[in-house]
């Protein structure tokens, strides 16, 4: 705006000038004519007077210009530039006169004097010619006064409009520059703070609607998409933040998050020679429920878990889900390690309490893991490996309980794990073998079917014995592959013995309840049948009582498939679970197992001896072929004999026998029913 002030101001002067000097040069150019036609008709007029040297008469000549005011002073001059006559109007001052006989030019006819500085000493004059001889000239002063106050009155009107001018550009200029600058000032001043602070929420101010106002409803409309961009980057910022810390599911800290707080709180409490907690809560048996109940009620359970975890520690405590079933508390600023015992007792009560899900009842444990800093260990990672190994030990002792780390739990711990290891591998080296323990009839004490009990003899650890590994498989999920394998090779070694034409008898396989769940385990049974080419009638599936008694509608529809295709169902450790009569007719089963645990003790132990009784009573009302295993006595022998049992298994007849030295009792087996028919 000041350029624009400056160009107007230098415009109007430069005008102005112009006008000024177009009138001096008017005014000028007007008293030249004027004054030289008046000295050539003083010329005209004075030349006879000057011929004959007739002062007088060229006096009154000039005397007669005395009406003029524009003339201050006239003189003739004669060509030697002697003073003929003059004239001096009234008033005039002659020592300021500037008029003389020695200073008429060479020229005919002209002016001199300063008139462009509004000077006084401004001349005309006239030559004098008679025949072509110069006789003399006249020589004549204006009078300045008159012409003057008029330039200066001139002058102070052009200074006035001048003035005038220039506010009028001036006022004009503010409201421009508040029509114009002041918008666009603010706009950049705005643009100016949006770019320092970074806050896209600003705004500029609208006050016109011409193209100024539409600029600043372009710039504020870009602000506003700047800042929903801004928004959506921040929200997706903090989601991502949020994914990278917190579980996306029950919304408690995960794994990074909760390492990184306890790596403050480890030094903390370093500092302040204070103990923290480290507790690892691992959910018992949850795969079951996701297995009967599906993942979406899983997870409902899990967040339900998360939210009872929360209301039970303190503010500066931490709980985290660490994955799947799993979490993890942390609890800094401890006085006395046992306050954390009272904290996981709290746990595992509320946990342990009836949950409402989608309708539903549903009851579940949990088995606790805790270690202390600095007593057990000093870093992250060695807390959580000590609280998840001490996690597993309550699992192992029972489950629903909790347990103190201690070092020798960390030897258990390695060795499991180096079990585990080898158990991965145990598959992919061939290492499983099947051992097979035959059942006898009662009556005659022949072979009637045997069961196929798998083994591993490690190449460098020796034989280890199912229950060792097979918990193991289950807790890892190897126990899936494992029972297939399993199948296979019994299917595979009846197609052996039918193929040596030996005897055959139905071999029974034992199937986990996790593997019994999976949705296409009839589908595998029936594709390893058709593979191997053994009919269904020779393969009987071993289920235990409490593998039937979760979602037993699902297990119905299971056991239906299988029994359509002829296979034999029967329902192991029986005794041990909680199945009543009327659940139980509901399977399509054909035999019942009595467990061990009663036939040991049935001829020392009446209430052994009752139950025994009371499970071969309840197989014959249904209809179902009775069989007892661990049979080791003849007086188990003879109490179950006289109760009516059918068959039974166990080291009386016949320890379990590797396929060749089984096959070897088959052959004895066979000899003795044909001498005893003969």
């Amino acid at each position: 705006m000041t350029i624009i002030l400056l160009t107007s101001g230098v415009v109007l002067c430069l005008t102005s000038a112009a006008f000024i000097i177009n009138e001096m040069a008017t005014f000028r150019r007007t008293i030249s004519e004027e004054l030289l036609s008046l000295a050539d008709i003083i010329g005209n007029n004075s030349s006879a007077a000057i011929m004959f040297n007739d002062k007088k008469a060229a006096q009154e000549t000039l005397n007669s210009i005395s009406a003029n005011p524009r003339v201050l002073a006239a003189r003739i001059v004669t060509k030697d530039g002697e003073l003929f006559v003059e004239y001096l109007a009234p008033g005039a001052d002659r020592s300021r006169l500037k008029i003389g006989a020695e200073e008429a030019p060479a020229e005919a006819a002209g002016d001199a004097g300063a008139l462009w500085g509004l000077s006084k000493e401004v001349r005309i004059w006239k030559r004098i010619v008679v025949d072509g001889t110069h006789i003399g000239t006249v020589v004549i002063q204006p009078n300045m006064q008159g012409h003057i106050k008029k330039l200066n009155l001139f002058f102070a009107i052009a200074a006035l409009v001048l003035l005038a001018a220039f506010l009028i550009a001036y006022f004009m200029s503010m409201k421009l520059q508040s029509l114009i600058s002041v918008p666009i000032m603010r706009l950049a001043e705005t643009m100016k703070k949006v770019s320092e602070e970074k806050d896209y929420s600003l705004r500029t101010e609208k006050t016109s609607k011409d193209e100024i106002g539409s600029l600043i409803d372009g710039f504020n409309e870009m602000l506003t998409e700047v800042e929903e961009r801004d928004e959506a980057l921040r929200q997706h910022q903090d989601h991502l933040q949020r994914l990278a810390h917190f579980d996306d599911l029950t919304g408690l800290p995960n794994r990074a998050l909760y390492c990184d707080r306890l790596s403050q709180a480890l030094f903390q409490a370093d500092r302040a020679t204070q103990k923290v907690a480290v507790m690892f809560v691992d959910l018992d048996c949850f795969k079951d429920i996701n297995d009967t109940s599906g993942h979406r009620v899983g997870d409902l359970l899990l967040k339900d878990v998360a939210a009872r975890l929360q209301t039970i520690v303190r503010v500066s405590d931490t709980v985290a889900r660490m994955g799947g079933d799993e979490f993890t508390i942390l609890l800094p600023n401890l006085e006395d390690p046992e306050k954390a015992s009272l904290v996981a007792q709290k746990i595992l009560q509320n946990i342990s309490e009836v949950y409402q899900v989608e309708g539903n009842d549903i009851y579940i444990t949990a088995s606790a893991g805790i270690t202390i800093f600095p007593d057990d260990g000093k870093t992250v990672d060695d807390l959580l490996k000590n609280a998840d190994t001490a996690m597993y030990h309550a699992k192992n002792n029972g489950r629903n309980v909790f347990q103190f780390f201690s070092r020798e739990m960390n030897v258990k711990m390695m060795n499991r794990l180096d079990l585990q290891n080898n158990l991965r591998h145990a598959l992919e080296r061939n290492e499983f073998v099947l051992y097979y323990q035959p059942r006898i009839n009662i009556a005659d004490r022949c072979i009637t079917s045997m069961e196929a009990l798998i083994r591993w003899p490690h190449p460098e650890k020796g034989m280890i014995m199912p229950d060792r590994f097979i918990p193991l498989a289950e807790e890892t999920g190897l126990i899936v592959p494992i029972g297939e394998w399993v199948i296979r090779a019994a299917c595979l070694q009846i197609r052996k013995w039918q193929t040596q034409g030996n005897p055959l008898f139905p071999v029974a396989v034992n199937v986990s309840a996790y593997q019994f769940r999976r949705k296409n385990f009839t589908e595998t049974v029936t594709e390893i049948l058709e593979e191997t080419g053994v009919s269904p009638a020779l393969l009987e599936i071993e289920l235990t009582e409490s593998a039937i008694m979760k979602d037993v509608d699902s297990v119905i529809k299971v056991l239906k498939e299988l029994n359509s295709l002829g296979i034999i169902i029967s329902i192991d450790d029986f005794g041990t679970g909680y199945s009543s009569l009327s659940q139980l007719k509901r399977f399509p089963i054909d035999s019942l197992k009595i467990d061990r645990s009663f036939i040991a003790n049935a001829t020392t132990n009446a209430d052994d001896r009752a139950i025994v009784i009371a499970i071969i009573s309840m197989a014959h009302s249904l209809g179902l072929n009775i069989i007892a295993e661990g049979v080791e006595t003849e007086m188990q022998l003879a109490l179950l004999s006289a109760q009516g049992c059918q068959e039974m298994q166990g080291y009386l007849f016949s320890k379990p026998l590797p396929p060749d030295l089984l096959t070897q009792l088959l052959h004895d087996d066979r000899e003795r029913k044909i001498q005893k028919n003969n």
